[in-house]
């Protein structure tokens, strides 16, 4: 059974109950008792359950679908060793003092995990980034102005005024749904609009996707790939699309989902 299988039905479990021991987690899930406990951990880790003792149980009742547990959730659970992987190959980029922009969803939200408890300034769009550097961090964070789109976690606005004129970065980073040669891509034009807003205020454009956003395809183009400084991806990335990014001049940074990462310059 593979890791997001078990995942799922880890959360399946848990759902509308007080708690799941154990024992009945290992009776539905083909997975050895320490297989499963890392998984547990992690889910742990990142905020969807709560361990107790004998078993997990929910962090909040589940079927009044909080912002963070909806969409958000379900995007969570998709390539999570390829998204730690690349959270911590990108925090090679990140140094203190320094003011970083963090737009996007789950790899960023993983990504955002990762950073240094002091020392930085960060201006987001989304409310779980928002809520982990505010309970367990000293950063200073600001959050852009605008409409709560509840299922992606995020908030945004189609106007420009608001605290990102007034900031000043060296790294926007950001996720994406999708890469192709004609760019970076989504296919919801707010989150267009506001990545196009925030790129004037850093210096530098880093984006964090898992390979498996080259398969992928959108309507809408965030922005070329040679606007991309640094992108940070797995090692599933194809030699294709390993080049197309290099010959875009964009510099590539591979994470090896086993734990070792390399880099490869373009």
């Amino acid at each position: 059974m593979l890791k997001e299988e078990r995942s799922n039905l880890i959360l399946k479990c848990v759902e509308g109950r007080d708690a799941v021991s154990y024992e009945e987690l290992m009776s539905v899930i083909d997975a050895s008792g320490a297989t499963l406990r890392r998984d547990v951990d992690q889910l742990c880790e990142g905020g969807l359950i709560r361990k107790i003792r004998g078993g997990i149980a929910p962090v909040i009742r589940m079927n009044a679908k909080p912002l963070q547990f909806y969409f958000f959730r379900e995007q969570q659970l998709r390539n999570m060793a390829a998204k730690d992987a690349i959270a911590r190959r990108a925090i090679e980029l990140v140094e203190t003092p320094d003011t970083l922009i963090l737009f996007g969803g789950t790899t960023v939200m993983r990504f955002a995990e990762y950073l240094p408890t002091s020392g930085l300034t960060v201006l987001t769009d989304s409310l779980p980034v928002t809520s982990h550097l505010t309970l367990n961090t000293q950063n200073r964070v600001f959050m852009t102005g605008g409409e709560v789109l509840a299922p992606q976690g995020v908030v945004l606005s189609l106007f420009d005024e608001g605290p990102v004129q007034h900031i000043a970065a060296s790294t926007l980073f950001i996720g994406c749904h999708a890469v192709t040669q004609a760019g970076i891509m989504e296919d919801d034009p707010l989150p267009l609009h506001g990545v196009r807003v925030v790129r004037k205020q850093a210096q530098r454009l880093v984006v964090l996707a898992d390979s498996s956003k080259f398969l992928e395809s959108r309507s809408l183009v965030v922005c070329p790939l040679s606007e991309v400084d640094v992108f940070v991806t797995d090692d599933g990335i194809s030699d294709k699309a390993h080049k197309m990014l290099v010959d875009a001049g964009v510099t590539v940074l591979v994470a090896e989902t086993g734990g070792n990462a390399v880099a490869e310059v373009g």
